[in-house]
């Protein structure tokens, strides 16, 4: 379905309503998500719900939306979201998922993320950041609380580093730059990676520019999520 565009007052285009795909765990709380984002239809506009994976998966390939907004349990199942989600990534579905959590378990938000997600909400936050969390991941950025990020951090630092390569095998980063990954996903600021490899900080903020640019990311915290995503797909 596309999107509406709308004409302001003054006659230009005004803004564009970003598409969701609405995966709940049960028809109550479609009925309650459904009230509330008809509240604010102009910028957040649902196009479906789907109450199984296979429905799920079936209404992002036929309406394509901005995003897919997916909880964790469904079904019955408490991880049936999350092998939906794997499954709308080997599909390599460009719309982009946020996760909606029961409780901030640090294996389902690790699971989440490398399953493909772009964001993961507590189902007991509020609205406001929920809706906050869809316009950001919508603008290309990742969303997590730093408790949730810490998780994901943590469960870095606790397992074997992972060459990034192309999906054919070639090295995407320099043996230096591989270097500096790893310990951006142990959480070392700038100053310990410059003091740990002997280079300047300007060196250091180069190598990462660079690195951004290669992996198409443009933080520290998008990194993480993209190494921790390679080191759950990729073979050891």
């Amino acid at each position: 379905m596309p999107r509406r565009i709308r004409s302001g007052e003054d006659g230009k285009p005004a803004e564009v309503a970003i598409t969701l795909v609405v995966a709940a765990p049960s028809a109550l709380t479609s009925e309650v998500l459904c009230r509330a984002f008809n509240q604010r239809r102009k910028q957040l506009n649902v196009v479906a719900f789907a109450l199984s994976r296979k429905d799920l998966c079936k209404q992002v390939a036929e309406r394509k939306p901005n995003i897919a907004l997916i909880s964790a349990r469904m079904e019955d199942d408490p991880t049936a979201g999350l092998h939906a989600l794997q499954q709308l990534r080997l599909a390599r579905s460009s719309t982009r998922a946020i996760v909606l959590l029961d409780c901030s378990e640090p294996e389902q938000v690790i699971e989440a993320f490398s399953h493909g997600a772009r964001g993961v909400v507590r189902m007991s936050e509020p609205f406001e950041v929920l809706c906050k969390c869809i316009r950001s991941v919508h603008a290309g950025q990742v969303w997590a609380d730093s408790s949730q990020l810490r998780s994901v951090v943590q469960a870095l630092g606790e397992r074997e580093p992972v060459r990034i390569i192309s999906a054919i095998g070639t090295p995407l980063l320099t043996k230096r730059e591989e270097q500096i990954v790893r310990m951006v996903t142990e959480g070392l600021p700038n100053s310990e990676i410059s003091k740990s490899l002997r280079l300047s900080a300007h060196t250091v903020k180069n190598h990462l520019f660079r690195i951004y640019e290669k992996l198409g990311v443009s933080n520290r915290v998008e990194l993480v999520l993209y190494a921790l995503s390679k080191r759950d797909s990729n073979p050891a």
